[in-house]
């Protein structure tokens, strides 16, 4: 069975990248365009997920960061992944590493200069394992 993956970004060309490399690693993907639209394929989906990776924020203003906590705060066992272009900035990434599993139960950050050229760099947060497919497909 293929591990079941929701993405959320309103950003199509991104969105688009992630959900590529998933699927060419085995995975099936679920899309959602805001947080309120991934809140609700989350329940919709939560007991089959094996990942959600959403934006920080989308141009709705609905912010992927506080749905991810919603998501954790609900207990969800799977991976969580944040998304954002803030992780291209010099010294924003070390200190999310440590903030984003304390605040959310992050444990990958993906950058997304890399990722609009279409290669998905997953980066592990304190104490989370190197390698997301491996962890995602166990």
């Amino acid at each position: 069975m293929k591990p079941l993956v929701l993405v959320v970004d309103d950003n199509d060309r991104y969105a688009n990248n992630l959900k590529t490399y998933l699927q060419e690693n085995g995975c099936e993907v679920l899309r959602a365009l805001d947080a309120s639209q991934g809140w609700d394929l989350y329940l919709a989906n939560k007991h089959k997920l094996k990942a959600v990776i959403t934006d920080i924020t989308m141009e709705t203003q609905t912010s992927g960061l506080w749905m991810i906590r919603r998501i954790y705060q609900d207990g969800f066992e799977g991976i969580k992944v944040i998304a954002t272009t803030g992780f291209d900035v010099s010294g924003v990434m070390a200190i999310s590493k440590y903030f984003l599993p304390w605040f959310a139960g992050v444990e990958y950050m993906v950058p997304k200069v890399p990722l609009k050229r279409g290669e998905v760099v997953l980066i592990p947060t304190d104490g989370a394992p190197a390698d997301f497919l491996g962890k995602l497909k166990s």
